[in-house]
Order: C-alpha cells, then sequence, then structure tokens
C-alpha cells in the first residue's frame, strides 16, 4: 500500500483537483490522508461530504507543514509513504510510478 499524506491549511480551492486526480491512481491501493491544520474555510466539510475514502485527520491547531506531515506518518498504514502538497494534480500513473 502506498500512504499519501496532505498536509493542509485554509486551501479549499485546491482540494477537488488533488483529489479528483488520487481517485483516478492506476495503482490499486492508495490510501488518502488529509492532515488539517484546523483549517476555517470549509475544508473538512469539502472532504467529509465529497471525498469518503480520505482519512481526514483533524489537528486542533495549526501546527505547520512539519507538524502536519508527522501526524499524516504517524497515521499512516502504506509500506510507503509519499508525502504531496494539496496544489498538485497526478498523473493518473503517478502512484504506480512511486511504487
Amino acid at each position: 500500500m502506498l500512504s499519501v499524506v496532505i498536509p493542509h491549511w485554509n486551501a479549499v480551492q485546491f482540494l477537488p483537483t488533488c483529489l479528483d486526480a488520487l481517485q483516478k491512481q492506476t495503482y490499486p491501493n492508495v490510501e488518502v490522508i488529509i492532515v488539517d491544520n484546523a483549517s476555517s474555510d470549509g475544508s473538512q466539510e469539502l472532504i467529509r461530504r465529497d471525498y469518503p475514502w480520505v482519512k481526514l485527520i483533524q489537528l486542533e491547531k495549526n501546527f505547520g507543514f512539519t507538524g502536519a506531515c508527522n501526524a499524516g506518518m504517524q497515521a499512516a498504514r502504506g509500506e510507503y509513504v509519499a508525502l504531496l502538497n494539496n496544489d498538485t494534480e497526478a498523473d493518473p500513473g503517478w502512484a504506480a510510478a512511486v511504487v
């Protein structure tokens, strides 16, 4: 399994592009974890409503990029872990190439 950890804070506008691309991966065993740094822009609601397959970790305050990455890596179940920015659009073959 590939665990994709995405640190996130108040950038709801990027999530659909990023998550839609991850949902289209050709590699069959991908776990997506978004670690939210206490966003106040509706990010958490969007993820719960439109992307129920995403594991959402809600931090009680903004721990920054490193804090979010560490929280996500601790929760990851995959043999491999990839960190991905929330404003990326991964090619459908990205996860397969990484693994």
